[in-house]
């Protein structure tokens, strides 16, 4: 091979060795890889990173320990690439909290190492959280306002329809009182004040008789306190009297009481007189055998007074 056939292929060689150098620098640089950096590139998934950006610092018990790399959207969470010094070393159990620099600063990373044991691997994947601050609150609060406004329309729509639906029955309302009204007007006119008037004459009649008899009534006022007191003083002329009646009405009972009981008692004389079916047969015996006897006196009465003699001296003259 001649020599400058050699020096042609050492220099292709040369461009494709540096081509390859380049392409591969490439794909580092593009996918944030730096075989120079002092960093170990890790991946923190939270829900939401809202006001983190790139280079936005990570910290570690809060000191500066490196920064956000790059974002990684997903449907669910966000993958945040951060970039932590070597001489910090990440467990398996280390956790990320997104929080405010200062009260309206700057996001940053803060970063929990943990303390498993285990050693996560660069490029390794932990959890994180989203500490919202002021601008969340903000944003929050302006989403409860907005609902609050929304809500306070429905409440004047609510309202609006209410006063509506009020007047219509208040309305309403309103025109039955009149009318109801109107109809005791037409009562008090027909009915009502006739008997009204009625009663007002009835009262002047009552007070006019009263006037003109009051002496009469005068008279019966005062003969009624007499008899009262004609009463009250027989009455204490004679109490002992009516005690003695009184305690005579009381054995008078008590004796009725016991002629009750004897009369109840199917043992007693009397008893037996009115419970006794063959007393009252007897009875009825005996009656029916006297009015036998009187139906044959007066159909043949000389049977029974032929040896009978007797003399009638009508004059006294006799014996």
């Amino acid at each position: 091979m001649r020599p400058e056939e050699k020096r042609q292929e050492i220099i292709v060689g040369i461009v494709v060795l540096i081509i390859l150098v380049i392409t591969v620098l490439g794909i580092m640089w593009g996918k944030k890889y730096d075989i120079f950096s002092s960093r170990g590139y890790y991946t923190v998934r939270v829900a939401r990173a809202s006001g983190l950006e790139e280079g936005d610092p990570v910290t570690v018990a809060g000191v500066p320990k490196g920064v956000v790399d790059d974002f990684i959207v997903r449907k669910d969470s966000v993958d945040i690439i951060i970039g932590v010094d070597k001489d910090i070393t990440l467990y398996s159990d280390a956790f990320a909290i997104i929080s405010n620099q200062e009260l309206l600063g700057s996001k940053k990373v803060e970063v929990s190492p943990g303390n498993s044991g285990r050693r996560l691997s660069e490029h390794g994947i932990f959890r994180g959280t989203f500490a919202g601050g002021l601008e969340d609150i903000f944003e929050t609060t302006g989403a409860i306002s907005t609902d609050f406004q929304t809500l306070l329309g429905n409440f004047n729509k609510t309202l609006l329809l209410l006063n509506q639906s009020m007047e219509e029955d208040v309305q309403a309302s309103l025109h039955t009182i009149h009318n109801t009204a109107r109809l005791i007007d037409s009562l008090m006119v027909a009915d009502i004040q006739p008997g009204l008037k009625s009663m007002k004459g009835a009262l002047q009649q009552a007070e006019l008789m009263v006037d003109t008899k009051r002496e009469d009534i005068d008279t019966i006022v005062t003969n009624l306190k007499s008899v009262s007191l004609t009463l009250n003083t027989v009455v204490d002329d004679n109490k002992d009297k009516l005690g003695r009646s009184l305690a005579s009405l009381d054995k008078i009972s008590t004796d009725l009481n016991k002629l009750s009981v004897r009369l109840k008692d199917p043992k007693s004389s009397l008893g037996k007189l009115t419970t006794s079916d063959s007393l009252y047969q007897r009875l009825d015996s005996i009656t029916v055998n006297i009015n036998a006897i009187v139906k044959e006196i007066k159909a043949d009465p000389k049977k029974y007074l032929e040896h009978v003699n007797v003399n009638v001296d009508m004059f006294g003259g006799g014996k």
